[in-house]
């Protein structure tokens, strides 16, 4: 029995497109695409989400691989990029409903230390119980331990819980633990059939 949800947070609650970002603000499409790979793809960003290195260490870093013109625009990058993050109301909707059947809503997301400074901005985060970013625990997903530390911080069971993702890599892993999932790709109504089809009556 489905008792909890664990939701994504990128293109799940809010949804965000590093290469748009980048070309809205960088006119060059050569210096955005450049930019958008360096940054966004970059080990330093996972480092990021990790939370084993601070904004201005990463892009130093970065800098290193980018001509001098650039070094600006990439710090700004680093440290504006939730600017363009666009909560999803569809969404928001979706988790009040889900809270109001009185199940459990968590969030589990590979994300930096930024977080809790644009956190406010994401109004479904008001409807969760409880929430943990890779950088508290310094560790990604597909990490099977920050699945398990979600599980033990919070006393869940895992086959009591369903995960939500849009990446393929994280939903096989949680599917691997126990828990139920599916991949999300930006349809609230095929989650809510989706969940439906788990035993929640949506």
């Amino acid at each position: 029995m489905i008792k909890n949800i664990i939701f994504d947070m990128g293109n799940v609650l809010a949804g965000f497109d590093a290469a748009k970002f980048c070309a809205s603000r960088i006119p060059n499409e050569k210096d955005a695409a450049l930019l958008c790979r360096e940054v966004f793809s970059s080990v330093e960003w996972a480092r990021l989400d990790r939370g084993v290195t601070t904004n201005a260490e990463a892009a130093a870093s970065i800098a290193e691989r980018l001509p001098k013109r650039l070094h600006t625009e990439a710090r700004w990058l680093i440290d504006h990029w939730y600017d363009h993050f666009k909560p999803d109301p569809a969404m928001e909707k979706c988790i009040a409903r889900l809270k109001g059947l009185g199940l459990g809503i968590y969030l589990l997301s590979n994300a930096g230390f930024d977080f809790y400074t644009f956190r406010e901005s994401l109004k479904a985060l008001r409807f969760f119980d409880g929430q943990l970013i890779s950088a508290e625990v310094h560790l990604l997903k597909p990490d099977r331990q920050i699945f398990e530390n979600l599980l033990k911080k919070f006393s869940l069971k895992a086959e009591q819980c369903f995960f939500v993702d849009d990446m393929n890599g994280n939903v096989e892993a949680a599917l691997n633990l126990g828990f139920s999932g599916m991949v999300y790709r930006g349809k609230v109504k095929e989650l809510e059939q989706t969940l439906q089809k788990a035993g929640i009556p949506m």
